[in-house]
């Protein structure tokens, strides 16, 4: 039998996770800076007690779409429409569109439009944005980008080596780890499946598939996925904000995944083969006898998105261990009445730099966009309004 969750509560849950799309609203840099090329952008993270920032990237782009994608969905308010439009102009800057670079075409660059080098995970996050984009507007330039990052995903898969890690820009290039085996990488494959929900284009599935053939590959025999195939080709594993917790073996488990679940559960979904499902049950049994944990402090709000569209796929209710752990690992995190538009709506908790971020201080002191993101993918689950958009094998409702 499911779990009930109360109306009053799940307004509660919509409220708060309008919030979070409020701070990417509020934060966003526009107006003043007209002369500057940070205008448009949303944040990477904000340092409250010195009122710090550091502009965001592809990636934190993506997951501002997202969030801001579902808020305008539900509540129809422009200003979310509005905010999304800015931010795609610096996404757009991003992307190179020029056919004479026939290999990099449709990639995404990193932090600037001069940047060298462009992560390919961390684009196909904005490739997701672009197409949460497409669906909040129709308007087919952002089909025609999202759709060019999944071409050049498709033109240099190799089935030997799965899908590259970088773009490089100088000269023109794309590079390959050395067995494509890093687990998150395997997130790269996520825009391929939002893609196909749109033109039912059976093309882009095959690395998908393979993508997720991949991560199976570092589950272990428990149900828990660690980063890399092979643990013992790595001796030193540092804590971060995806994996290094614990002693021995442990620090090579995932903590924050970067939503591998969305593509091993369209594998099921596309091929029907239960290796997959049971996989990702197996997962969501280690997930709930072994989290969450303090840190890293965005672990819990993917943990509890991944439980919950297991359960969903599969049939289970997983809800019990979400709420249980909902006010200590999501909902004390959320930063509110500070009156600071840079802090307020956001969720609190850096790890990427080991203790905090780059201005010092401590890990609470930032409000970042990974914590945000993942919270109000939870929250939007948890009122029935929404599906996590972009970190979600559900997608944008169509």
């Amino acid at each position: 039998m499911a779990t009930t969750i109360s109306e009053k509560d799940r307004k509660s849950y919509l409220d708060r996770a309008l919030m979070a799309a409020d701070w990417f609203v509020n934060s966003q840099f526009h107006g003043s800076r007209v002369w500057m090329g940070d205008n448009c952008r949303f944040l990477y993270y904000y340092y409250m007690p010195e009122k710090k920032e550091v502009p965001g990237l592809n990636w934190t782009h993506g997951r501002a779409q997202f969030v801001l994608s579902e808020a305008y969905r539900i509540t129809a308010d422009k200003k979310y429409l509005e905010s999304m439009e800015l931010g795609a102009r610096y996404m757009r800057a991003l992307q190179p569109l020029d056919p004479y670079y026939a290999v990099t075409y449709g990639s995404i660059h990193e932090e600037i439009p001069q940047a060298p080098r462009g992560g390919v995970l961390d684009g196909a996050q904005a490739a997701s944005g672009f197409l949460g984009l497409y669906h909040a507007t129709g308007n087919p330039d952002y089909l025609r980008r999202g759709r060019a990052f999944c071409e050049f995903l498709l033109r240099t898969w190799r089935p030997d080596r799965g899908l590259p890690v970088w773009a490089e820009y100088y000269p023109e290039r794309v590079e390959y780890e050395k067995e494509s085996m890093g687990c998150i990488h395997q997130a790269s494959a996520i825009p391929f499946w939002h893609l196909y929900n749109i033109t039912g284009e059976g093309q882009f599935l095959p690395p998908l598939i393979d993508a997720a053939d991949r991560i199976l590959q570092c589950q272990r025999d428990d149900g828990g996925i660690n980063y890399i195939r092979d643990i013992r080709s790595v001796k030193e594993v540092p804590l971060n904000h995806h994996w290094g917790l614990g002693e021995g073996d442990e620090r090579y488990l995932l903590r924050n995944d970067d939503g591998i679940v969305v593509v091993v559960l369209a594998a099921y979904m596309i091929t029907g083969d239960k290796k997959y499902l049971d996989a990702m049950v197996h997962y969501a049994d280690w997930t709930i006898a072994n989290e969450p944990h303090e840190r890293p402090y965005n672990a819990f709000g993917i943990q509890a998105a991944n439980v919950f569209d297991i359960g969903k796929v599969a049939g289970k209710d997983y809800t019990p261990w979400i709420l249980a752990n909902l006010k200590k690992h999501c909902l004390d995190l959320q930063v509110c009445g500070t009156g600071d538009p840079k802090a307020d709506g956001g969720f609190c908790g850096e790890d990427e730099e080991g203790n905090a971020g780059i201005f010092g201080g401590k890990a609470k002191d930032y409000v970042p966009t990974r914590n945000t993101c993942y919270m109000a993918g939870l929250l939007y689950r948890l009122s029935g309004k929404g599906t996590g958009a972009g970190f979600s094998v559900f997608g944008w409702p169509k």
